[in-house]
């Protein structure tokens, strides 16, 4: 009876928190197209006839001007899918705001603020230029506001001989400036907040302040209900819709500004235009026929802003390039040459790099270069008709350069000095470059750049384009395409890893195979097959291993990853002399008593192999090129003792990296073996 009781008490238990549970899942379960749960529906229909007030600051551009923008078009988005009503109220910038709900500029961002946007302060000029950092900035008066100034000194403390001069408001800073006589270079304001008047006066963006910023604000009330579905639907509609709704109303402002008729801007959007590139990580880089990199993060990321369409044409060569780009067959590319020549006008946006420049040369090299005299009588590998490559011959710096970057790796070496510019050695320090080091950096006098061909189609893009690029952060673009060539990488590793695990399901099955054959043919030949395989390998006159050992081995000492390694060749002269005067037997003693020498004074980690009548081959592992040359002069002194006195000339070749082979490293042993020879002959 007692079982039977608490058997009941333990299903009435399950039943109550089963239907718990079903009933906090029915009331909180969100609406997919709404994000809104049975509760807050309810407390929607409760609150339908209500007017819920909303401050608004007026006058924004992009988020809230004249009653259109990003924000209102989450409004109006909001009240529809809810069937709130909101009494909008607007407020300018510097009004106080009553209603707890509101659309406001704050410092900074506290816990009952939605976070909209972050606008940053700029510094402003007349002239067309980029500065890359507070330390490139020099020599300007700069207007800013009274209340502005605190903060913009601090923020360009390591600015040079700066000057500021505070205004009271921002008509009187405008109007300063645009006098022709002003003492005013520069300004520093809100980038967003007063877009309309960086665009009317067609004032240019010198520098993002990215630490000194405005945050607009979506302050929430008391209403934890009203509040969890505005937090909600927010984060639901800014996933959706944020990017669409800010390129439209951006555009729209810069349209606006620049009086750009509603024919031009059709005009500006139904031409599909074509950027040209060669193949240079991390700018351009494609793969699957689609384009990644840097560039494509910009070119890309402004074509969204813009509405337009672009074509992405790959070129094997500069040259190739600039000759499709002069028959007006593509409309702009990146520029980072300056030896190019163009038929017609062209338009030059401003730069987004900071242009530094890095001279490296392999990690075992022992070499100081403290200037660019220090590369006088030095051969330096550059890009083909790259600024870097121009600026380093016109003062007198031997070069060598390649087509695209790969072709420069490719056929770099040890001795190699190359010189990249910085992001490109960040990019590729870890791959193709990983062996080589920084020696010294130095900054380009010259920029790289964005050529639009300029003609009427091209006007309104070259313009907008070259403001898209000086409004934006240029470190959080460049950070985009690197983080997606990041993912190019990580597809290839997993298609690596795949291929490696099929290749090892192939390898095990085959050995298994290889494994089964060999214990059944050792079954039938006993020891016979043992003796054959200890002859296989081992030279019968002087006992060393011989050259089926080493293509047995070859393979095998591609695969090692321990470095350095060195081929040594071997040859003992005039054995043939010695053979044809003396008798074979005598040429035999030679050979037997080399063989000896090399025996006798054998290093660690190191292989001695017969290869033919009178050469020897050793390969050797964890020897630096300086031993490698005292073992060389060591066994030269031992081999001048051989009887006769002929002695015998020796080659080597290091082997630092994985690019360099085994049959690579034996050819240039070879050769350098042959030059010795000769160099005894002679």
């Amino acid at each position: 009876m007692k079982n039977k009781k608490i058997i009941i008490i333990s299903i009435v238990i399950i039943i109550i928190l089963i239907l718990s549970l079903g009933t906090y899942y029915i009331f909180t379960k969100e609406d997919k197209d709404t994000t809104l749960n049975l509760l807050e529906k309810q407390w929607i229909e409760n609150n339908k006839n209500k007017v819920i007030d909303m401050g608004i600051v007026n006058e924004i551009p992009v988020f809230n001007y004249n009653g259109e923008g990003l924000f209102f078009d989450f409004l109006n988005s909001l009240e529809k899918i809810t069937n709130l009503e909101f009494n909008k109220i607007s407020y300018t910038i510097d009004s106080k705001i009553e209603s707890p709900y509101a659309f406001k500029i704050v410092d900074q961002v506290s816990e009952n603020d939605i976070l909209i946007y972050q606008d940053n302060y700029v510094l402003l000029t007349k002239n067309k230029v980029k500065y890359s950092s507070p330390n490139k900035i020099s020599n300007l008066r700069i207007g800013v506001l009274k209340n502005d100034l605190s903060g913009v000194n601090t923020y360009l403390s390591d600015a040079i001989n700066i000057t500021f001069k505070p205004y009271e408001n921002i008509d009187n800073l405008i109007n300063y400036i645009n006098i022709s006589e002003s003492d005013i270079d520069a300004l520093v304001l809100p980038k967003n907040i007063y877009l309309n008047t960086i665009l009317t006066n067609q004032l240019n963006i010198a520098y993002n302040i990215t630490e000194l910023t405005k945050n607009y604000v979506l302050s929430l009330g008391d209403t934890d209900r009203l509040n969890d579905i505005i937090i909600k639907y927010y984060k639901k509609w800014s996933k959706e819709n944020y990017e669409k709704s800010y390129n439209l109303h951006f555009a729209s402002t810069y349209f606006k500004a620049n009086n750009i008729d509603d024919k031009a801007k059709v005009q500006f959007r139904s031409k599909r235009y074509n950027y040209g590139y060669v193949k240079n990580a991390p700018y351009d880089l494609r793969f699957n026929d689609e384009l990644y990199g840097i560039n494509k993060a910009f070119v890309s990321s402004f074509a969204s802003l813009a509405n337009i369409e672009i074509n992405y044409q790959e070129y094997d060569s500069i040259n190739a390039l600039i000759e499709d780009f002069n028959a007006n067959k593509i409309d702009f590319f990146f520029d980072n040459g300056t030896n190019n020549q163009y038929n017609g006008d062209i338009y030059n946006t401003i730069s987004v790099f900071d242009e530094k420049v890095s001279i490296i040369s392999d990690i075992n090299k022992k070499i100081v270069i403290n200037s660019l005299n220090s590369l006088k009588n030095i051969e330096v590998l550059t890009l083909k008709n790259s600024q870097i490559d121009n600026y380093l011959s016109k003062n007198n710096i031997k070069t060598k350069g390649f087509d695209n970057i790969n072709e420069l790796i490719k056929n770099k070496n040890k001795d190699s000095v190359i010189a990249v510019d910085q992001i490109m050695y960040d990019y590729f320090s870890h791959t193709g470059l990983d062996k080589f080091k920084v020696d010294y950096q130095f900054t380009l006098p010259t920029e790289y750049r964005f050529i639009i061909r300029d003609i009427n189609n091209n006007r309104i893009f070259g313009q907008f384009f070259d403001f898209y690029l000086s409004s934006i952060i240029e470190k959080d673009v460049i950070s985009n395409g690197y983080t997606e060539l990041l993912k190019i990488n990580e597809k290839t590793v997993s298609l690596e890893i795949i291929a490696l695990c099929v290749s090892c399901v192939i390898i095990a099955l085959g050995l298994g195979y290889v494994i089964y054959r060999l214990v059944t043919l050792r079954k039938r030949k006993g020891k016979i097959l043992t003796k054959e395989d200890k002859l296989k390998y081992i030279d019968l006159l002087t006992s060393l291993k011989n050259r089926n050992y080493l293509n047995d081995n070859i393979e095998k000492w591609d695969e090692s990853e321990v470095y350095p390694q060195a081929i040594i060749i071997v040859d003992l002269n005039n054995i043939a002399y010695i053979n044809d005067n003396y008798g074979h037997s005598e040429g035999d003693k030679v050979i037997k008593a080399a063989a000896n020498i090399l025996i006798t004074n054998q290093i660690e980690n190191s292989e001695i192999i017969r290869t033919n009548g009178n050469e020897f081959l050793i390969y050797l592992v964890g020897h630096d090129e300086k031993q490698v040359i005292s073992y060389i002069r060591k066994l030269n002194k031992e081999f001048k003792e051989l009887e006769h006195g002929f002695g015998a000339a020796i080659g080597y070749s290091m082997i630092i990296d994985p690019i360099k082979t085994i049959d690579d490293a034996i050819n240039e042993a070879t050769l350098d073996m042959r030059n010795n020879k000769e160099e005894l002959n002679n």
